[in-house]
């Protein structure tokens, strides 16, 4: 990942009443499914340790690279390619 970049975060698994729960046990509490994101963002600086601030439609969020070599996060546009043509 690096500043600029388009990236899309996957779907939580659907566990049933395994996976991350809400305390009522009827929906997902991460900030992705809480917030009804459509876990599309747009990498927009640098953050410590390996990691790097996303804006998401719902708000800025965290994600490492660590993210990226679990597959939890895929770039989906680099910044490189966006709007540049060979000139």
């Amino acid at each position: 990942m690096k500043i600029g970049d388009l990236v899309k975060v996957k779907e939580c698994p659907d566990f049933g009443k395994n996976s991350r729960l809400s305390v009522l046990a009827e929906s997902c509490s991460c900030f992705f499914c809480a917030t009804k994101s459509n876990r599309i963002g747009v990498v927009t600086a640098v953050a410590p340790r390996n990691s790097f601030h996303v804006m998401f439609d719902t708000g800025m969020w965290r994600l490492d690279m660590f993210d990226v070599s679990r597959g939890d996060v895929k770039v989906i546009r680099s910044a490189s390619s966006q709007g540049r043509e060979n000139v």
